[in-house]
């Protein structure tokens, strides 16, 4: 069994009260980096004991457990701190509540400032927010520490899932205009997220040209520049969630093979405007929506080594031009042929067995786990966006090489 953990953000009516016990939180959260620093330590524990006294005398008027809440946060603050200019401190007005500090009872929020003295917020439930809060009362779900800011309540719900070993696996090459699957059962699809690049593009043009016609009027062209920028990221994030969605849905049953692209944007050199493209791709972002996804599912998700997986050709060993997108012996798509050798490199690990040569014209006689199917129809879907609407449009893409399945195979 395995924990998976998803954050529900619920809005709800700011005061004067909550407003108070956030900025008394944040000094909570200093006084306690304050010391850490000055006694040196680096330890929660530590840190909770060394300041519970003297905690309890400064805030007598809220419950103790605000101590260890504040204490998780300001070491957690001093783990990222490296030590470099000046002290680090809590700026944002937020708190992080243990289980003794809230009741949660779906539409209300009961936050306790002292015994017996309680704070409650009502919280605005869209339909987002009911489909979690009815699998909660059904006791699917269960709830952990909680976040409120000015504006929001951040709720995490925790579900156990059982990621068992499932029969078929399926590979994604996550690429710039496209996503690219190939699974055991013979399975293959191409969806286009080309759209992701294009409200990129649309929007650096808008900045671009706000940055040129209010360059003498700063204070307006940051105004302009975030309120644009933060479409942009509403956008982007829509698509991202619809997408990952969609491949999840179409790979159900199955578990999910993808890139480890760790580190991927350090080794971006190229020139000025391909550098600009790729370093705001969410190659990694799309990535963690799709294993939370395919997690909540049931499904596992594995990561291998992505090198060379784009270079070579799985049936016939030869070259993968770039330039082209294909091989130059037999003419594969760069993308499925990636999308293969992914699952081949996850395959070969997994099955116990050496994984053959990239550059082997065919595998070894015992690679029975090994993929040798290329199938000459694969579902290719676009991703697109008419006002605020997401469709799916279905294709038929042809590659044009043909192989004898694998005996046995499915598909």
């Amino acid at each position: 069994m395995a924990e998976v953990v998803l954050s529900v953000a619920f809005r709800y009516q700011p005061n004067d009260e909550v407003h108070r016990l956030l900025a008394e939180f944040r000094d909570m959260i200093n006084y306690c980096i304050k010391q850490a620093i000055k006694r040196g330590i680096t330890s929660y524990y530590r840190l909770r004991k060394s300041v519970y006294e003297e905690f309890k005398r400064r805030w007598p008027n809220y419950a103790t457990h605000y101590c260890h809440s504040a204490c998780k946060i300001a070491t957690s603050i001093l783990r990222s701190w490296r030590r470099r200019g000046k002290e680090p401190r809590a700026k944002k007005l937020f708190m992080r509540l243990d289980s003794m500090l809230f009741r949660f009872y779906g539409d209300k929020l009961r936050i306790t400032v002292a015994p017996r003295q309680f704070l409650w917020l009502d919280l605005i439930i869209g339909e987002y927010q009911a489909r979690f809060i009815d699998a909660w009362k059904r006791e699917e779900l269960k709830v952990g520490e909680i976040t409120v800011n000015e504006h929001y309540v951040v709720v995490p719900f925790r579900k156990s899932v059982d990621l068992e070993n499932p029969q078929d696996w399926i590979a994604l090459d996550i690429n710039e205009a496209n996503v690219s699957a190939t699974a055991t059962d013979g399975d293959q699809f191409v969806i286009d997220i080309s759209e992701i690049k294009r409200v990129h593009h649309a929007y650096f043009e808008i900045r671009r040209r706000i940055q040129r016609k209010f360059h003498n009027k700063p204070k307006l062209m940051r105004k302009l520049l975030e309120k644009y920028s933060k479409r942009e990221r509403n956008r982007i994030r829509d698509l991202l969630h619809k997408a990952s969605r969609l491949i999840v849905d179409m790979a159900k049953g199955k578990g999910i093979v993808l890139e480890n692209l760790n580190g991927i944007q350090k080794r971006i050199h190229y020139d000025r405007k391909l550098n600009r493209r790729l370093h705001s791709w969410p190659f990694r972002k799309l990535q963690f929506y799709i294993h939370y996804k395919a997690n909540l599912n049931g499904q596992p998700v594995e990561y291998v080594n992505p090198a060379y997986t784009s270079r070579t050709c799985p049936r016939c060993g030869g070259r993968i031009d770039s330039s082209e997108r294909r091989c130059v012996k037999c003419g594969m798509d760069r993308d499925i042929a990636a999308s293969i050798n992914i699952l081949n490199k996850f395959l070969a690990a997994r099955c116990g067995e050496q994984p053959f040569p990239l550059k082997a014209p065919t595998p070894p006689d015992g690679g029975r786990h090994f993929v040798r199917t290329i199938v000459t129809h694969v579902r290719y879907l676009r991703l697109t966006v008419q006002e605020q609407y997401t469709h799916v449009h279905e294709f038929d893409y042809h590659v044009d090489i043909h192989v004898h399945p694998l005996p046995g195979a499915g598909g």
